[in-house]
């Protein structure tokens, strides 16, 4: 009888030692493909930094491949970049202008670049729990909507603190590849000479195809979206790490909702802006915010209202680009969900151009009466050209919902 069990003890502990090593090959495959196809797309790493009573920090680091430019969006609404790896500028047009930041900001921007790098160049393949040696030990799998995501704990036989890390990997339905790709990190890390609890979600971007038609407006499309910063009760999250998930930013109370693309961070709130329930900047230069009115503005008076304002920019401002007159694209009033909206859209026309796709200063607006007072959404891709930009503004104004 005791022969048997201690039979039963040994192939015990061999299977567990096989269950160890297949966890940590997992974990180093898996990590491996994650770094090596992080590196072929545009990466978008968004981080959490908590340093206890040192306070915290976050915020959002771009970087497109083979060496392309790089940029970070401070959680205070500052914006920097730079290109070839060299010097950080303060540039909201991805390093084409700025002013060079002084050494303590670039020792601080390179030290969150090192925290991501550092977390995609881990090597945890280990399954040997001797003292010192990291251990990724298999968590759990939670299968969801768009595939599976599975869990591993980074742990040594002493860890430090009272968690040991955690790392998640998601496979999702429509990828040809049965590798998962790593979303998740969360525990402690160093931080130049400071430790620090992290939260980094990964997520990637990729380009999207534009059929473009003279004298047509290319068709609204989802963009791959990812994480955006912003303020944590009035972000809705969902699963940052795929091409598919959206941020979505509530307003007034929830009964306000309009999905954010991850190129566009919301600026801190200005207590000199009272009117501004929220703004945003996007990618060079380009900018949205949502504005409620503090004059009566009651539905039937809103053909009225997109009267004076049509008529008030067709007299053209100094701010059109040279050799351009403003086009109309829509001015009307229609339905959404029930509701009277003012749908009013423009683009300054270059000399000789029929197709707007890659002209710049796209603008849309929505105007309605809400609870007898205005609320206007405005986006505009401002100096930027890029046709997937106007993409993106289109996929904003058609995901706004409001309730009474």
């Amino acid at each position: 009888m005791r022969k048997n069990f201690v039979g039963i003890a040994a192939i015990s502990l061999v299977a567990l030692s096989m269950l160890q090593a297949q966890d940590a090959k997992f974990a180093a495959d898996n990590l491996k493909y994650s770094r090596d196809f992080y590196s072929k797309v545009h990466l978008v790493a968004s981080a959490d930094l908590d340093f206890g009573a040192g306070g915290t920090a976050e915020f959002k680091y771009d970087r497109y491949p083979n060496g392309g430019p790089e940029r970070i969006q401070a959680g205070n609404g500052e914006e920097f970049a730079r290109k070839n790896g060299k010097t950080w500028l303060k540039s909201t047009d991805w390093g084409e202008t700025g002013k060079p930041v002084d050494a303590q900001i670039s020792k601080r921007l390179n030290n969150w670049v090192a925290l991501i790098d550092a977390r995609l160049n881990g090597e945890p393949a280990s399954n040997d729990p001797s003292e010192g040696a990291t251990v990724m030990k298999f968590i759990g799998k939670e299968d969801k909507s768009d595939g599976e995501e599975f869990v591993f704990e980074e742990s040594k036989e002493k860890p430090k603190g009272s968690a040991h890390p955690r790392l998640m990997f998601q496979r999702y339905n429509s990828s040809k590849s049965e590798q998962a790709l790593l979303s998740h990190f969360s525990g402690s890390m160093r931080l130049g000479a400071r430790e620090a609890k992290v939260d980094i979600s990964f997520s990637y971007l990729i380009p999207v195809k534009i059929q473009e038609s003279a004298n047509q407006s290319p068709p609204p499309a989802s963009p791959p979206v990812a994480e955006s910063t912003g303020s944590p009760s009035e972000l809705t999250k969902n699963n940052p790490a795929g091409p598919a998930a959206a941020t979505t930013v509530s307003l007034l109370d929830g009964k306000l909702r309009i999905d954010i693309p991850p190129d566009f961070s919301r600026d801190p709130d200005d207590p000199k802006e009272p009117k501004t329930l929220a703004k945003f900047s996007g990618p060079d230069s380009a900018w949205g915010e949502v504005l409620r009115g503090t004059h009566g503005l009651t539905p039937d008076k809103l053909e009225d209202y997109l009267k004076m304002r049509v008529a008030e920019y067709s007299k053209g401002f100094k701010w059109l680009p040279k050799d351009s007159h403003l086009q109309w694209l829509k001015k009307e009033i229609v339905t959404i969900d029930g509701r009277k909206w003012a749908d009013w859209r423009y683009v300054p026309m270059l000399k000789g151009k029929q197709d707007y796709s890659h002209n710049p200063v796209y603008t849309r607006f929505l105007t309605t009466s809400y609870k007898g007072q205005l609320l206007e959404i405005n986006f505009t891709s401002n100096l930027n050209t890029n046709p997937e930009l106007k993409q993106e503004i289109d996929h904003v104004m058609d995901s706004v919902h409001l309730e009474e």
